[in-house]
């Protein structure tokens, strides 16, 4: 796929193609310059980027480029057989991919990175439709993905889960695992750390009476987050944004940067956001760090690191004598995006947690918080690891809002 950006003055025509040819190419580039003409005037365009020199990032494995079924197939056997076994239902999706990426410019712009990543997910539900378990893994190294371990925790969820009990809505301690963890700080990380967007007062880093709360410590001191594209657990990509490989994505300007997503294609490096509890940044756009004259940083969700420490999910489970044990959310949504006020649902596997043991499955709720909330009332973390495109412990937690009964599972 081919994404081709054209600008005129401050006017931009974007165009992208699956036909490689030079005549098909040729037609694309003046397709853009035509949907350039008839654009509006950018007033926040910022000039194409001159030549970078861009870093190495070690995300590639040849072996995981080259895999295929039979790679693949001991994990999706664990879950049909062990599934079966059970008089379980077991649903899910294996993927492996490799990806190369290419830019220029006429400023003299080049880049290039390859990269591969391979994912397990999968979901199992009793045939009595009262319980559901789930589990995944992400690597960039397939070898280093442990597939049927992923279908054991999905069984053993699922059989765990059947008949939950119904519990009155309230504020609990939780131990939230690693994937609820990043669907919640997935929006933590994006908007409410825009620079322009907090000096604008729109933003939870928005001082009451102007300025912004950078060098204040908001959340506890045990967090310390960062992107970092360098961390082998999830690679990232050398360069600040993403060349656009999806739909969704044409209306992203290519080189111009100056959108709040900050797709600037600068050199990537890592950068605390972060540390200690305390505000340590705030993602500048080329456009806004023009005005402001500072200097650009990454963006605020790409490559997304927090901190943890050597302690396992089952040693925060140990050490809570009242609470609920949560594997994921599920269909996460704004509430208030000035203080990252969220709504969500627990689903596939909500469990009591009495004396530091499980003791029985729980109903699923409705839940309303912020993850700055979270951050700011975390107790202990476990070691982190890949969740999604982020790398992320699982927290214990007080105080966690649960606001109404769910009936899904």
């Amino acid at each position: 796929m081919v994404s081709i950006s054209s600008t005129i003055g401050t006017r931009t025509g974007i165009i992208r193609t699956n036909e490689t040819s030079d005549g098909a190419l040729r037609a694309a580039v003046a397709r853009s310059e035509e949907l350039a003409r008839y654009a509006p005037p950018d007033p926040e365009h910022v000039e194409p980027i001159g030549a970078q020199k861009y870093p190495e990032v070690a995300a590639y494995d040849a072996p995981t480029a080259a895999a295929a079924q039979k790679e693949m197939l001991p994990g999706i056997r664990a879950a049909i057989t062990g599934s079966e076994a059970k008089k379980l239902v077991s649903a899910g999706f294996f993927e492996r991919k490799a990806e190369v990426f290419a830019l220029g410019n006429k400023r003299g712009n080049i880049g290039y990175h390859s990269g591969t990543d391979a994912n397990y997910s999968v979901t199992v539900r009793t045939a009595d439709g009262t319980g559901s378990g789930w589990a995944a893994a992400e690597r960039f190294r397939l070898a280093d993905l442990d597939a049927p371990g992923v279908s054991r925790v999905a069984i053993d969820k699922a059989v765990l889960s059947q008949k939950p009990r119904q519990l009155e809505p309230g504020r609990y301690t939780v131990v939230l695992e690693p994937a609820a963890v990043g669907g919640m700080m997935q929006l933590m990380f994006s908007s409410p750390f825009d620079a322009r967007g907090a000096e604008e007062g729109r933003t939870l880093f928005t001082k009451k009476g102007g300025g912004t709360r950078l060098g204040e410590k908001m959340f506890s001191e045990k967090i310390t987050a960062r992107c970092d594209p360098f961390d082998p657990r999830d690679p990232g990509v050398p360069w600040v944004g993403e060349v656009p490989t999806e739909l969704s994505e044409i209306g992203q300007f290519f080189f111009g940067g100056a959108s709040a997503q900050n797709h600037s294609f600068l050199p990537a490096t890592r950068l605390n956001w972060i540390e200690k509890g305390v505000v340590k940044n705030l993602a500048y756009s080329r456009y806004w760090a023009k005005k402001k004259d500072v200097a650009p940083t990454p963006r605020s969700s790409q490559s997304l690191v927090i901190d943890g420490e050597d302690h396992s999910v089952d040693d925060l489970v140990r050490s809570t004598d009242r609470g609920l044990l949560v594997t994921r959310f599920w269909y996460i949504r704004y509430l208030n995006p000035q203080t990252v006020q969220l709504t969500g649902l627990t689903r596939d596997g909500l469990f009591w947690i009495e004396k530091g043991k499980i003791t029985h499955p729980v109903v699923n709720f409705r839940w309303n918080e912020s993850p700055a909330n979270v951050l700011a009332n975390v107790e202990m973390l476990s070691r982190p690891v890949r969740s999604g495109e982020r790398v992320v412990p699982a927290m214990k937690v007080r105080d966690f809002h649960f606001s109404s009964v769910s009936d899904a599972v």
